[in-house]
């Protein structure tokens, strides 16, 4: 596993983010000697023990910043984790070197490291783990995984936010025939699978969870998400700014088709 590289998904916007997300990284994860990346856009990291490598790829969309970060990744694999995905309990390392090793040998696109409402699955001779067969939902998803890095730059286009790319990346992926595999009950990585911030705020888990361990933060800086319904006005300016997005996408998607 300490040959696996990390990719932490991440930009500028989240660097008060980054002292608490290596401080548990590092506590819960000790055994982990290998390099991380972590994405960011001008600023620089470091943390005493942890291998750090910035990328400092620039502003840009999220689609440009996260495929430009992965460019500086020098592995042809990689393990993702988003930013908000923060450790909540000791790391099973010895599961996920099984898991890599299982990854690599049978030359998977993707190990998902949670499990997920898959339909469509076979039980493979190992562990706990099942394959995803084509055409299924939610084949692309941000949660913490193995991928190959060349199938990964398929999954986020430039143009597109995380959730037009989980949306377009999954019919991608089934376009593609990802060859996808996914843990069913083991969680060798305990985190929030909805994140520890919801539209920027603290989610209520993290805060409790934060508290029990004592850990010291100013949530007030961020504040506390509070579940509103969406105002009309607000659902069709969000489909208007991403009117053009889709399109990109619906069109990448008719070329592939096409080009089979």
């Amino acid at each position: 596993m300490n040959t696996c590289p990390i990719f932490v998904s991440s930009s500028d916007a989240y660097a008060d983010l980054w002292p608490l997300f290596f401080d548990l990284f590092k506590k819960y994860w000790p055994e982990y000697e290998g390099v991380i990346y972590l994405n960011t856009e001008t600023k620089e990291f470091k943390y005493e023990g942890l291998n750090i490598i910035c990328t400092q790829v620039g502003k840009n969309t999220f689609g440009n910043t996260f495929r430009s970060g992965l460019a500086k990744v020098d592995a042809p694999y990689l393990m993702l984790i988003m930013i908000d995905y923060i450790f909540m309990g000791k790391i099973n390392h010895e599961l996920l070197n099984n898991y890599f090793e299982y990854f690599t040998q049978q030359k998977f696109d993707s190990l998902c490291l949670v499990p997920s409402q898959f339909f469509n699955i076979e039980k493979l001779q190992y562990k706990d783990l099942y394959q995803v067969i084509p055409p299924s939902k939610d084949m692309f998803s941000f949660q913490i995984a193995f991928w190959k890095k060349s199938i990964l730059f398929e999954m986020a286009l430039p143009h597109e936010t995380p959730w037009l790319s989980e949306w377009y990346g999954t019919a991608r992926a089934n376009q593609i025939k990802l060859k996808l595999a996914f843990a069913a009950t083991e969680r060798p990585i305990p985190y929030l699978m909805e994140g520890a911030l919801h539209k920027g705020k603290w989610v209520s888990p993290m805060i409790t969870f934060l508290n029990e361990i004592e850990y010291k933060i100013d949530f007030s800086k961020r504040g506390f998400f509070v579940e509103k319904p969406m105002a009309t006005k607000e659902r069709i300016s969000g489909r208007l700014d991403t009117f053009w997005p889709r399109c990109l996408s619906n069109f990448d998607l008719l070329k592939r088709r096409f080009a089979k």
